[in-house]
């Protein structure tokens, strides 16, 4: 191999692979290498032909899918047309992020890794998996796995003689110049514009608030509301699919970053900001102050990546600081960095107050801290609805309207996140605490990203398929989608709106196992569930909970599950039914499946081993789907 240019190609879905591709590229900068660094949809695949030395990183969304802007790149690797020896004179190697508690873990990495080998190209280091459940989180397996790597380039593109790697604590230049935009003047109190710009992203479109209404008591320790949002424009959303947000730093948020900071600039002059190559921010961003930057770009609370040590390690002129800034730069003491940001979740705001010697230039800003990444909240309503008062009215034969007809509405259930750490600091989620906000008639702008449930949308919830889902908590939000979903098919059948055989099919049972802390507390949509199996019958729609602090003894929705084994099997090792699961990635999603395994056991008459392997052709098949976070 010849030359010193590595093409680093990423795909991120919120943003975080992005950083890690960032931090990445940097490593191989101090290492003399020339880099290149790009998202994959908008790097153009022909020239992968001249493309000789190439690292892929890439998350696994949904069930083992790819992130939706590398559809584009994946698309091209999939033609059939392709000569197999198409990569011949590429060497590569690729890194996962993924989540352990997924069936089809880093399963998008494994498929490109897989199809790069196939069209020729040639692995000088073995692919990584990054996993989200270890202690240590994706750095568990991304930090030996970049050690090993630079290994790997340096015996394979040695320096020449005299020529060492750069410190990790050696700054590298900055990637965007930002200057006073000086043809314009500072904006007053009174005419700076202080709400969201109105495009934040390709795809994007702006919703109305209707209503943003608490469900649980005050008295309750957790906040959730019901978010309700209008759309001006179609919406195409199947369910499963996500309301992708971008969140904002609320005022008091941005003041205290301006007095930490601490920069000469005035916060509300209009800036010019010149972007080099590689440079990781917009290039295109409305009134761009630094005011604007604080509030809407700058993720100013989010935990300091270990990067953010290396740059406040280059400036500061405090030796003690800068000792212990570079101490976490070093890969050695990632559990003293853990045990600093993770742990704690101390904020960047909190790690610049602490080492308050650290003056960061203009410049270095938007390269330092981490842009605000979006979040992503499960859409709690179908297409298409009766509104609640006509569906649920045991008497009424109205026909089913359209979505055009009722203003294209979305529903969002959102727990507002706001807990005290281990330092016994409260912390709040930046994104729900911007939600938490909104007043009806105020505007966002959203996107519309496809979940991990969706899968084969709607053809796999049609209402003559039986469906089993499993959505504790807030996880319920896209079974109440599906739900809708599913009862819209049944009236526009009995309303006369289907024909053909498909209108002659018995609508099948959805059974829907909820958990929560107490029918009084957090028993979310409970009066419309029973509504809903009063109007329909069981044998339609039924709904069966688990208040897990409302007795002595505990109990959770695998509970229910094993309790429910006749009617689980009939409807999926008999009918052939789907089984969906939403919730929290904590111990749920694994007692879920050993509950299963069981009564594939006990009523299935099968071997444990047989059991498991029915689970999983159920997986493969699309007929087991699992949403956790």
């Amino acid at each position: 191999m010849e030359g010193r240019r590595i093409t680093v190609l990423y795909a991120s879905e919120t943003g975080t692979t992005e950083d890690y591709a960032q931090e990445l590229g940097r490593t191989l900068q101090r290492l003399h290498f020339d880099v290149y660094l790009a998202e994959m949809d908008l790097f153009e695949p022909k020239h992968l032909l001249s493309t000789p030395l190439a690292i892929f990183m890439c998350p696994t969304t949904g069930q083992g899918d790819m992130p939706e802007n590398m559809h584009k790149f994946w698309r091209f690797l999939l033609r059939k047309k392709l000569p197999a020896a198409l990569l011949q004179n590429m060497n590569f190697t690729t890194f996962g992020l993924g989540d352990s508690t997924y069936p089809k873990f880093n399963w998008a990495v494994k498929k490109l890794h897989k199809r790069i080998l196939q069209l020729g190209g040639t692995e000088f280091y073995i692919r990584g998996e990054g996993d989200a459940q270890h202690e240590d989180g994706i750095d568990g397996a991304l930090i030996p796995w970049i050690e090993g790597l630079t290994a790997k380039l340096l015996e394979l593109f040695p320096l020449a003689e005299g020529v060492e790697p750069m410190p990790s604590h050696q700054i590298l230049p900055p990637k965007v110049t930002i200057e006073l935009d000086t043809t314009k003047t500072a904006y007053s109190d009174s005419s700076y514009i202080s709400t969201a710009p109105a495009n934040r992203g390709p795809n994007s479109f702006t919703v109305t608030v209707d209503k943003n209404e608490r469900l649980t008591p005050q008295t309750h320790f957790q906040d959730v509301r019901l978010f309700t949002f209008t759309s001006p424009q179609p919406l195409t959303h199947a369910p499963g699919d996500a309301l992708s947000i971008l969140g904002a730093n609320p005022p008091e948020v941005v003041d205290e970053a301006l007095q930490v900071l601490n920069l000469s600039v005035d916060p509300d002059h209009p800036l010019c900001i010149i972007h080099h190559s590689s440079s990781p921010f917009p290039r295109s961003i409305e009134t761009p102050t630094l005011r604007t930057l604080l509030t809407y770009y700058l993720d100013v609370t989010a935990i300091p990546p270990r990067s953010f040590f290396t740059f406040c390690a280059a400036f500061t002129t405090d030796e003690f600081h800068k000792e212990r800034l570079v101490d976490f730069t070093d890969p050695k003491y990632a559990e003293e960095l853990f045990d600093y940001t993770t742990r704690p979740r101390r904020s960047i705001l909190e790690v610049l107050q602490e080492f308050d010697s650290v003056k960061i230039p203009l410049e270095y800003l938007i390269e330092m801290i981490p842009r605000i990444k979006a979040r992503l909240f499960s859409i709690a309503s179908a297409r298409e609805q009766y509104t609640p008062p006509l569906l649920l009215s045991p008497d009424t034969t109205t026909e089913v309207t359209s979505e055009c007809e009722k203003g294209y509405k979305l529903d969002l259930l959102v727990a507002i996140v706001k807990y005290r750490t281990v330092i016994k600091r409260i912390r709040r989620g930046m994104c729900t605490r911007y939600l938490s906000t909104l007043q009806p008639g105020d505007k966002l702008s959203v996107t519309i990203s496809k979940g991990g449930l969706g899968g084969g949308g709607v053809k796999q919830v049609k209402a003559h398929t039986p469906v089993v889902m499993i959505g504790p908590g807030t996880g319920v939000a896209p079974m109440r989608a599906m739900v809708w979903e599913r009862l819209v098919e049944v009236e526009r059948r009995r309303s006369g709106g289907d024909t053909g055989e498909i209108s002659n099919l018995k609508p099948a049972k959805t059974l829907l196992f909820f958990g929560c802390r107490g029918r009084e507390t957090d028993y979310y949509f409970g009066e419309e569930w029973g509504l809903l199996e009063e109007k329909y019958g069981k044998e339609v729609f039924e709904i069966r909970t688990a208040f897990s602090r409302d007795q002595e003894q505990k109990r959770y929705v695998q509970h229910l599950i094993k309790e429910g084994k006749e009617e689980i099997w009939k409807l999926v090792g008999e009918m052939g039914g789907l089984v969906y699961v939403c919730g929290s990635s904590g111990r749920m999603p694994q007692a879920v499946r050993e509950a299963l395994i069981e009564v594939f056991e006990e009523v299935g008459g099968k071997a444990r081993d047989d059991a498991e392997a029915y689970l999983l052709s159920m997986e493969n098949e699309g007929r087991y789907r699992q949403e956790t976070w």
